[in-house]
């Protein structure tokens, strides 16, 4: 009994309400309104007929031939912040779930959506002021929509796969990544410096190809699950058939028996109304013989 307790002592605890890392997961959602609205203004802005372009700067002076550049910056280091608090909400919920031992289905579900949204559309933010590259956002949108409809088309199938640590890995690898750029991009040079700016981008590549292969990970676990699955499924239908041939042959012979049973029945009618026509023969004989004596 003492080792059942310390056993149920030491499993995480699984909390139907919300706690303190679900308030912080839902915060960091939250997070992203203002983000996205902010977001949308410097997108406008950069596309507005104003000079075009974004913004740099040289040493502390802001340069760049939009015409509001300075708005621009406001705007950029708004995001970059409410980023980087998102970033610290995901740190602290995450550890304080671990020390308490606390796990609810409402953080399994959001936090990782929770994250995927943050970097997303921190990365989305980056490509618009140009200081990274849109084909890596793109390719990272792609990787994340086939490992979740793998995961729901697995939900459906009752398979479950556990994280793995290459996108544990992947998850710390891109969003330092993107703080690199974030603080590093807006003061190279625009034209002069492009070659520094690929470099500033390599570590996201690697976040990129770390994505990638714990993408292919989990749908290859995915894939094994519902084959295993579909695969119980046909092992079943022979079950099925089998069984029904035996009810069918049980029921034929049932009949069988029924059929022998009434021809029986049949036959010993028939003997009896034999015997009888014959004793009917005898009484009759039997009465003529009398009336001639």
């Amino acid at each position: 009994m003492k080792e059942m307790k310390n056993k149920m002592a030491k499993a995480p605890k699984t909390k139907a309400k919300l706690g303190v890392a679900n308030w912080l997961t839902i915060l960091r959602m939250l997070l992203m309104i203002p983000f996205l609205a902010m977001m949308s203004a410097g997108a406008a802005l950069i596309l507005a007929k104003t000079g075009g372009g974004g913004f740099r700067y040289d040493g502390i002076k802001l340069i760049g031939s939009n015409s509001h550049k300075l708005a621009l910056s406001i705007i950029y280091w708004t995001c970059v912040s409410l980023f980087i608090v998102a970033m610290i909400t995901d740190f602290v919920d995450g550890f304080y779930a671990r020390k308490t031992k606390t796990v609810s289905n409402f953080g399994k579900v959001f936090d990782p959506i929770a994250d995927k949204v943050a970097t997303t559309m921190m990365m989305i933010f980056l490509a618009i002021f140009n200081f990274t590259y849109l084909p890596i956002v793109i390719l990272f949108i792609v990787r994340d929509i086939m490992v979740d409809g793998s995961r729901m088309y697995a939900a459906k199938k009752d398979v479950k796969v556990n994280a793995n640590w290459w996108g544990k890995i992947k998850t710390i690898i891109v969003s330092l990544s993107l703080l690199v750029i974030a603080f590093s991009v807006p003061w190279l040079k625009e034209n002069e410096d492009s070659l520094k700016q690929f470099y500033v981008n390599i570590p996201l590549l690697a976040g990129l190809i770390l994505a990638w292969v714990s993408g292919i990970i989990y749908i290859c676990k995915y894939l094994k699950g519902i084959t295993k699955d579909n695969n119980l499924d046909s092992k079943k239908e022979p079950i099925i058939e089998t069984s029904t041939n035996e009810n069918n042959q049980a029921i034929e012979k049932s009949d069988m028996e029924s059929m022998e049973i009434t021809s029986s029945e049949e036959y010993k009618n028939q003997l009896t109304q034999e015997i009888e026509q014959a004793k009917n023969n005898s009484n009759s004989t039997n009465n003529s013989s009398d009336s001639f004596f």
